[in-house]
């Protein structure tokens, strides 16, 4: 009997291992990512500018991929050769405002996945001098002995030599490879991830440069800090090393599609079409689509993509169909990634595609039967949970059978459906609710056909309400609430309810800014979009007031944001910063004679405690779960004591929850800031 129930008990173990190790890379998996930036994108991947495309975006994908959002102390960095873990201020934005964005996916049911690059770091000022971070009550301090003792810097002239083991991978010459070997390394990348995930509110993440480590360690990293989803680059087109490196993980995450991505390429290039470059024989017998979808024992682990930011911008870029390319992924296996210059290009076309291959449920693991493979023409029929799904590539001709409907076509593609069940219209909106300064005009637009009804007076919309034929232009505060309705299936939409604060431009704005101590005056330099606004360079001269601040109202704004460059006026100055209201800064670091620049909140402005005809905040003490109830509509904003700005969050209802809980115990300060002016308030988190 004990033998017996050790063996059950040994075999329940097992199962229950197998599946946790497989859980970063989700059996049957329905995602589709969105990559949201490029090379470059510093304007179009702003976490301001992505939270305000949320409404827009959530309806077709249910992954959003983040560039990397450590400081690494430049304003203008995609953030690929690390400086900072656990501070997220990078060029995309502040940290405060990262965590807003990764909250407002999350309550439309997007995850959120962080770009991680642990196989190399930068020093802060040297090649070596890696900063020294805390994070719940743990310091992580590495320098050249968790330096592999391969890596250029062992040959460089007046830099630290490294100790560290031999590096368990490809070399990286841009920074300094970390010895994974060490102990110290792992500890600190796994309470990196945690941070990630428990902090910033990540849901999984994308590992960089899975050449330069061994794959054993992603699986450790991954089971220490068990995030929902996981995708490495493996950046090769050998199929035998992608799996290699997926078994190498335990099976404990995905993979970046390469052997895909170059058959795409050779595929379909400007002028040129073979088509049978997308077609592999899975064990030499059975068509199938080529890369790792093209095996039953890869195709769960496959991350699927036409472009990405390193391919978009290198010789590697797609220079075929692109469309037709989103087609052929949309009705196939894997999870497919879609990069952000192409969704700007193309939102119509994708999100047709992505709802087509959503109402029939596909999968990173559907099976596929290829029906017709030449050089000018692809045609193959997908299975998913609810239906079959027929995608055609190329120029050739071909009818789909009577029973399909043709769910969208375009130059040399055409996907059709059969459903087993109907479902309802996807409901998108171009511009997500927030504060803005002047007029603004929201697109709303719907999927199979379905008609739009909306009201502006909060009221919940029915088809007897106004019916959407045109941009709807919101000049005054307002709450837009739609919804979608297909009459053919008789299913709505989720209702989609954005607030828009529309506050006038104010008449001026004061700046205040901490100088570095070096500094012995302070001049502001402004602009506004792009063009100066004010005195020339180096600006003009601030004052200096008894607490510490250099202080300068501006006046006149021709529009907003404003721009500011704090400068000494002989050589150091900050990066630029932006604002649209009364603001405080103190100086952060130095980088190449720039300084970062954190936004805290100004005591002693002005700023008073709201009366409780105007605000109530209970519980005060608690335990991070407060309801807020205020009389006007308004941006929150968390500060800690130190002044430093922790999150911000737009007020819309009467009663609001906001959640204080992940920033552990001790007292906080609220401000709060509307039409009739602004409050603070302190809290305490027990």
């Amino acid at each position: 009997m004990n033998k017996i129930f050790t063996l059950v008990l040994a075999l329940t173990l097992l199962c229950l291992v197998k599946t946790t190790v497989k859980a970063q890379a989700p059996a049957q998996c329905q995602d589709v990512m969105l990559q949201a930036f490029y090379w470059d994108s510093y304007s179009d991947s702003k976490w301001t500018t992505l939270n305000s495309k949320v409404g827009e975006i959530a309806p077709f994908f249910s992954l959003v991929w983040l560039p990397p959002s450590g400081n690494v102390q430049s304003s203008a960095n995609m953030g690929y050769f690390p400086i900072y873990w656990f501070d997220q201020n990078s060029a995309f934005g502040t940290q405060a405002e990262l965590k807003t964005l990764i909250s407002s996916f999350k309550t439309n049911n997007v995850k959120t996945i962080a770009d991680v690059v642990i196989n190399h770091r930068s020093g802060v000022s040297t090649w070596t001098d890696f900063p020294t971070e805390t994070y719940n009550g743990v310091t992580y301090s590495m320098g050249p002995a968790q330096i592999c003792n391969n890596d250029e810097v062992k040959d460089a002239v007046g830099q630290a030599k490294p100790t560290g083991a031999p590096d368990t991978g490809e070399g990286f010459s841009g920074s300094r490879d970390l010895d994974h070997t060490s102990t110290v390394v792992r500890d600190a990348v796994k309470g990196y991830m945690q941070f990630l995930k428990n902090e910033m509110g990540y849901a999984g993440w994308r590992y960089d440069f899975t050449k330069g480590y061994s794959a054993s360690y992603v699986n450790e990293y991954n089971v220490s800090a068990a995030a929902d989803f996981s995708v490495g680059e493996y950046f090769d087109g050998n199929y035998d090393l992608v799996k290699g490196w997926i078994n190498a993980c335990s099976n404990n995450s995905t993979s970046f599609d390469f052997p895909l991505k170059f058959k795409l390429n050779a595929a379909m290039w400007s002028g040129g079409m073979d088509l049978t470059q997308l077609v592999w024989l899975a064990d030499g017998t059975t068509q199938q689509p080529a890369g790792l979808i093209h095996h039953s024992s890869t195709k769960r682990y496959a991350v699927t993509f036409v472009d990405n930011h390193d391919t978009y911008k290198d010789n590697n870029k797609f220079t075929g169909n692109v469309l037709a390319a989103y087609a052929f992924l949309m009705g196939s296996p894997g999870v497919p990634c879609v990069l952000l210059k192409h969704w700007n290009d193309n939102k119509a076309a994708i999100s047709a595609m992505i709802a087509a291959r959503r109402a029939v449920q596909l999968h990173s693991e559907s099976a596929v039967t290829v029906n017709q493979s030449a050089a000018n023409l692809y045609v193959a029929t997908a299975t998913g949970k609810n239906g079959t799904l027929i995608v055609k590539i190329g120029s050739g001709s071909y009818n789909a059978p009577s029973d399909y409907t043709l769910a969208t076509s375009g130059t040399d593609y055409a996907i059709w459906t059969k459903t087993n069940s109907n479902v309802a219209p996807l409901l998108s909106v171009s511009l997500s609710g927030g504060t803005y300064f002047n007029e603004q005009t929201v697109s709303l637009s719907a999927t199979d056909g379905a008609s739009i009804y909306y009201t502006t007076d909060n009221t919940a919309p029915t088809t007897g309400s106004t019916l959407y034929t045109a941009p709807i232009k919101i000049s005054t505060s307002k709450t837009l609430r739609a919804i979608a309705y297909n009459p053919a299936t008789q299913l709505y939409s989720t209702e989609s309810v954005n607030t828009y604060v529309i506050n006038s431009t104010p008449t001026s704005i004061t700046v205040r800014f901490k100088a570095p101590a070096a500094w012995s005056a302070c001049k502001g330099y402004f602009f506004v979009n792009n063009t100066q606004f004010g005195a020339a360079w180096p600006g003009t001269a601030m004052t200096l007031g008894t607490d510490g601040y250099y202080s300068y109202t501006v006046s006149g704004m021709p529009g907003l944001p404003l721009g500011v460059v704090f400068n000494n006026g002989s050589g150091s100055q900050t990066v630029d910063l932006f604002t649209s209201k009364d603001i405080c800064w103190d100086a952060g670091t130095l980088s190449a004679g720039k300084y970062t620049a954190t936004e805290v909140i100004c005591l002693g402005t002005g700023v008073k405690e709201p009366s409780q005809n105007s605000a109530t905040i209970y519980p005060n003490p608690g335990n991070g779960q407060l309801t807020i109830q205020t009389r006007e509509k308004g941006q929150l904003a968390v500060y800690s004591l130190q002044g430093k700005l922790l999150l911000q969050q737009n007020l819309e209802n009467p009663t609001e929850s906001l959640d204080l809980s992940s920033f552990g115990k001790g007292m906080y300060l609220l401000r709060f800031e509307g039409k009739t002016g602004s409050w603070y308030r302190k809290v305490v988190v027990e």
